[in-house]
């Protein structure tokens, strides 16, 4: 009986590893409200999914998610995909629990734990948010010295505004909330992500309410993942491959397009 048992349990094992060995699955992180780039959709709210060749997320949506995605199906990946708040996806992959974070912009203390991606997944310029009738002087970051500041937390605005002692940081987990607070005047300005704050600002009918301030900084977006996974600068490669890839056969720019 031992014997019996022991050979069907080889017969399966055999046909596992045949079914499964060559797929070539990538477990992805990233954040849930940074529209256009990754947002859910509606209210849904998984706890996980695979999203396999040809298909799409069913609670992950956006521009930076559409040009992973198809990169990564380009290359033969199925995407195992989890979607957090940004604090939380950043903890899981530097505990290793996901593969790839995105997207991620550089500075000196990410680069000391991550690989990046040459390719990028999106572009954000940084800039303030004041009220309409506010009679800051933007002179540059200097005319923010003095000043409550709001950022939101866990994001990178480059080293310019982490160097400035003079200005007040209050962090801040939703980027409503900080709106709400520089309407009440608990807030002087507000940090934040063109696109992304323009977009929500549009879609919740506040856009005339504030004003922008001259962009301060820049960078672009990436896939990074843990230098001390050693699978990382095979699967980073293979994004890059993919992407370069999609630009060829016309996807990028469809992609491009449906964002626009």
């Amino acid at each position: 009986m031992y014997i019996k048992g022991l050979f069907f349990a080889l017969i399966f094992l055999c046909i596992s590893s045949f079914a499964f060995g060559d797929e070539k699955i990538v477990t992805v992180a990233t954040l849930d409200d940074y529209p256009p780039y990754c947002f859910r959709k509606g209210d849904n709210e998984g706890k996980g999914e695979f999203v396999p060749l040809g298909s799409d997320s069913a609670e992950l949506q956006g521009y930076s998610w559409d040009i992973l995605r198809e990169s990564f199906h380009e290359m033969g990946y199925t995407i195992q995909l989890n979607v957090y708040s940004w604090m939380r996806a950043l903890y899981n992959t530097k505990k290793g629990k996901d593969d790839i974070l995105f997207p991620m912009g550089r500075n000196r203390k990410r680069e000391k734990i991550f690989h990046y991606s040459q390719e990028p997944v999106n572009q954000a310029r940084f800039l303030i948010y004041v009220r309409a009738d506010s009679p800051l002087k933007w002179t540059g970051l200097e005319s923010l010295n003095g000043l409550r500041i709001g950022s939101m937390r866990g994001w990178n605005y480059g080293g310019k505004v982490d160097s400035n002692n003079m200005i007040e940081k209050y962090e801040i987990s939703e980027i409503i909330r900080g709106f709400e607070m520089l309407a009440k005047k608990a807030l002087d300005g507000f940090a934040g992500y063109e696109v992304t704050f323009d977009y929500i600002l549009k879609q919740t009918g506040r856009t005339k309410a504030y004003k922008k301030l001259p962009p301060f900084d820049s960078t672009a977006e990436y896939l990074v993942g843990l230098k001390t996974n050693q699978r990382i600068p095979k699967i980073l490669n293979d994004f890059d491959i993919g992407k370069q890839a999609i630009i060829q056969n016309g996807k990028f720019d469809e992609i491009a397009n449906k964002w626009k």
